[in-house]
């Protein structure tokens, strides 16, 4: 439970076996979540240490349809014991014909004879078309890639936090791809011109990710990245100095296209309240948008927010069609924060009725049951809490929205993980686990932390 490979050519490749066939589908009517066409939104739950076909830590990943009546196990094509399959979960665009997409994170797949280089997988949704793997071109060992996902519809975002970039060990990097095309690779670093930053060791650049409209130029993407294991320790290249791990992000502008010296913009955790070393800075991020306002969430989960050392806090920040990323609020649980307790570590924006943030609290409370609070973005002293399940169910470990329904993981409850569909104003609901009701078990092998992932 949760606490804390085939060898194919670089690039796009073509996959079949192991993967359901998506039905062919009007999608005109599709909403943005909406990956079989039939007008619902959809759920992708990632199980990253199931064991299908007895393969321990293979990971599995579970598409759930509308409501969670029905839904579709998903697994890699030759599944190997340890890949991590479903570590990483993004439902996005891929291509024009507006069914929702999948994209698949498996950071521990061995790729090219190096072993753990990670690899990601694109299925479609809507139309038969089959998934397509990628990959780094030039695959590196226990590089991740596929820890983190971010998309558009526009550019694939792959984040690669362990990659040894520029020579330095764990300093980290993002891989980018076309949406459409699934090629013109590109690899940004700290060291990569115009970035903020040095490539330092463990750094973890790319461990988070989001593409958004952050104040580049109107309609382009933008590339926010976390690497919430920088050290506040200054500008300049240094070597185990200031602050550990305090942690640190980049907006990037303008990413559609390959640049010679990219535009950008930096935070550190010291611009926001006192910094101490572990406080983690970017550990994880969310993007949403109202009209032509977009809102970046950024967490660091050991942060002291409402002056409650190590609660937790989040930076808030705003752009807009004339207006560039800039701060704008920090929410944080106040006096009900308590040590430890992870305000944070999970992140997800909805615009559906007024723009909300749903933050994951996994481990709340003295049994570590887990909450997430509800902040709506334009009156955060109405933030809500939500808890459901069990003492030590970390209810919260990931979140996402689809539609209006939020998507909560708690992968510690029972002994197969769970998540809980809640509509707008559901207080209360069930938690779903593989095998019960409508969703699918695993047909051979078990699951192990379903709900580890949401999207």
């Amino acid at each position: 439970m949760l606490v804390s490979a085939l060898l194919l050519p670089p690039l796009a490749s073509p996959l079949s076996a192991g993967f359901p066939a998506a039905p062919a589908a009007d999608c005109a009517g599709a909403g943005s979540n909406d990956f079989d066409g039939d007008g619902v939104d959809d759920t992708v739950v990632g199980d990253p240490f199931a064991a299908p076909g007895g393969h321990g830590g293979a990971g599995a990943v579970h598409l759930l349809f509308g409501k969670g009546e029905r839904g579709k196990v998903v697994s890699a094509p030759s599944p190997e014991a340890g890949e991590g399959f479903g570590w990483s979960v993004k439902l996005t665009r891929l291509d024009a014909d507006r069914c929702a997409d999948l994209l698949i994170g498996a950071p521990y797949a061995d790729v090219a004879g190096q072993r753990d280089a990670g690899a990601v997988y694109a299925v479609y949704g809507g139309a038969e078309r089959k998934p397509v793997r990628l990959v780094s071109s030039t695959p590196e060992a226990d590089a991740h890639f596929g820890w983190s996902l971010a998309s558009d519809g526009a550019v694939i975002a792959v984040g690669a936090p362990h990659e040894d970039a520029d020579g330095v060990e764990d300093a980290g990097a993002v891989h980018l791809f076309d949406s459409g095309s699934l090629a013109g690779e590109r690899r940004i670093s700290q060291d990569t011109e115009g970035v903020p930053g040095s490539s330092e060791v463990g750094d973890m650049f790319g461990w988070s990710l989001a593409v958004g409209r952050l104040g580049g130029a109107l309609d382009e993407p933008d590339l926010a990245v976390g690497a919430p294991y920088d050290n506040d320790d200054g500008r300049g290249r240094q070597s185990g100095e200031g602050k550990r791990d305090a942690g640190s992000i980049a907006v990037l502008f303008d990413v559609r296209e390959p640049k010679q010296e990219y535009a950008a913009k930096d935070w550190d955790l010291h611009e926001i309240v006192p910094t101490d070393a572990g406080d983690r800075l970017g550990y994880a991020m969310a993007y949403g948008q109202e009209g032509d306002v977009g809102y970046l969430a950024v967490s660091a989960p050991l942060g002291d927010g409402g002056q409650v050392k190590d609660s937790g806090l989040v930076r808030l920040f705003r752009a807009s069609g004339t207006e560039e990323v800039a701060p704008l609020a920090t929410l944080d649980q106040g006096a009900d924060g308590a040590a430890g307790e992870g305000y944070g570590f999970s992140l997800a924006f909805t615009g559906e009725g007024g723009t909300r943030l749903a933050v994951g609290v996994p481990f709340d409370g003295p049994d570590q049951r887990g909450g997430v609070r509800l902040v709506p973005v334009r009156d955060p002293a109405r933030a809500q809490l939500v808890a459901l399940g069990g003492a030590g169910d970390h209810f919260g470990w990931s979140v996402a929205f689809s539609g209006n329904r939020l998507v909560v993981g708690a992968p510690d409850h029972g002994r197969s993980g769970a998540v809980a569909l809640l509509g707008r104003n559901d207080g209360t609901g069930t938690l779903l686990s593989p095998g019960t009701g409508e969703v699918p078990a695993l047909s051979e092998g078990d699951s192990a932390d379903f709900g580890a992932t949401v999207g």
